[in-house]
């Protein structure tokens, strides 16, 4: 358990490690408290308690159902039957897998999000609780109920990712050149206590012109981050396919972390439709579904990291014709937003640009693209719009130009709707509709609406009963 939590949180524990050692190397002493002595006591008190967590942690599992005890100061006890579990995804890390174990997400009930985290697992007994669950899933409980078909050995293949896909993902992990400001940083400390050369160069210090010296650093970033971003999406996604068995979505992939899932379809409540530049000019799509189930990593219910929009559709279709028609349609935030929007990104860039008057070209340069890039962000993220499918009571939510993500829910989903309004001038306001659903957790979606009236509409269409919504007009759009 010790080895595989440290894996697990190497992206935690790393970063806070070389951060103590920076602010030692600075400052070892402040207020009279040597840093080095603090950050030991509390690594210390961190593997402690990973030994008397492992220590004190005690389950087993039969065709019955699951018992699970756990805690020192606070015990915690669990005893389900295999018919109030929900879910079952097993995650092995590389080193999970080198010491031949597993760790089991058991999730119990929907809404509520109460999932049981088992560590350290047997991979054999993590196996044995899988088929524990799909047995109980598949097996009639009573006289009369409506159970799901027999499934095959292995069911129909829906997905199987590709290298195409990998490179279509990429765009998604290369962002880490944005990054580089703090990786730079990162290596001036490092060399305050390592031996290494004091400093890096900059542009200005290489030869050549300085134009021709910036579009080589911007192909030689986008390059690596084309190079590192399929990289990831490799070692993330690897063998990563997608099946229909007896009425379940079994998911599985993974090479850093091989993850394997199911995820019954009458857990499905809504999808999510998620494109980024190169997909958009590609004409692809990442499918995910909307769960009412925790979940992690491949708990994102990705079913589609990268395949043809139109099949991606055709797939919605197939499984969830409820959500054809909204799939479809193609919604586009008012005039009045868009206007606003770029009315708001060329006053601050030329703002910007006249703060910078006077700069020399590098900072001059430095300050605009910083700028712009928030500008973009910002917009990216305001850019949203909902509209209704009265018929089959769904609700559209888009947000986005660049990064376009399409949550297709249906309107019981909705768990709260709250307005927020704020007046400008005389009866002219701005406001915002903000929508709770579930997606493997609480996700607020916030679209703007220009006038209190709309908003009200807006929140009485989606909390109203499905049969009385159909008088409902399409807002959000207006």
């Amino acid at each position: 358990m010790f080895a595989t939590r440290v894996a697990e949180h190497a992206a935690t524990i790393v970063p806070t490690a070389i951060a103590g050692v920076s602010i030692w190397s600075r400052w070892p002493v402040v207020f009279g408290i040597p840093v080095g002595t603090v950050f030991l006591l509390v690594g210390g008190i961190s593997v402690l308690s990973l030994v008397v967590d492992w220590w004190m942690t005690r389950f087993s599992v039969d065709s019955g159902g699951i018992s699970y005890d756990s805690g020192l100061l606070v015990r915690r006890s669990a005893s389900l039957g295999w018919s109030e579990v929900v879910s079952v995804q097993i995650s092995r890390s590389a080193v999970a897998r080198l010491l031949g174990s597993s760790r089991v997400v058991i999730g119990i009930g929907t809404e509520s999000k109460t999932s049981l985290v088992i560590e350290a697992v047997p991979h054999a007994v993590a196996v044995a609780m899988e088929g524990y669950f799909e047995a109980n899933r598949v097996r009639p409980a009573s006289p009369g109920r409506r159970t799901e078909a027999p499934a095959t050995e292995s069911g129909e293949l829906i997905y199987r990712i590709r290298v195409r896909d990998y490179l279509l993902i990429s765009v998604t992990y290369g962002q880490f050149v944005l990054l580089f400001p703090f990786l730079m940083e990162l290596y001036e400390n490092a060399s305050a206590v390592l031996p290494l050369p004091a400093g890096l160069p900059t542009i200005s210090d290489l030869p050549g012109p300085l134009w021709v010296l910036v579009v080589g650093a911007v192909f030689v970033l986008a390059a690596t981050a084309m190079a590192f971003g399929t990289l990831i999406a490799w070692l993330r996604y690897r063998s990563f396919e997608v099946r229909f068995r007896a009425g379940a979505f079994v998911m599985s992939g993974g090479l850093v972390s091989a993850e394997s899932r199911q995820m019954p379809r009458s857990q499905v409540g809504g999808v999510k439709i998620q494109r980024n530049p190169l997909m958009r000019v590609t004409g692809y799509a990442r499918l995910a579904f909307v769960s009412r189930q925790s979940g992690e990593r491949i708990g994102a219910n990705i079913v589609f990291p990268a395949a043809r929009l139109e099949r991606v559709r055709d797939s919605v279709r197939s499984h969830f014709p409820a959500y054809a028609v909204a799939v479809d349609r193609i919604t586009r935030p008012s005039r009045t937003l868009r206007g606003g929007l770029i009315g708001v990104a060329a006053t601050t860039l030329a703002m910007t640009w006249w703060a910078a008057d006077g700069m020399s070209p590098v900072p001059a340069g430095a300050l605009m693209t910083a700028v712009a890039i928030t500008l973009l962000a910002a917009s990216n993220y305001c850019y949203a719009t909902a509209a209704f499918d009265p018929e089959s009571a769904v609700l559209h939510v888009r947000r986005g130009f660049l990064w376009v993500t399409h949550y297709v829910v249906p309107w019981d989903s909705v768990y709260f709707a709250h307005s927020y309004q704020l007046p400008v001038a005389g009866r002219l306001s701005v406001g915002a509709v903000c929508l709770g659903v579930y997606d493997s957790r609480a996700v607020r979606l916030w679209v703007p609406v220009r006038r209190p009236a709309l908003m009200g509409r807006f929140i009485e269409a989606t909390t109203r009963a499905p049969a009385v919504q159909g008088s409902e007009e399409t807002a959000g759009t207006r």
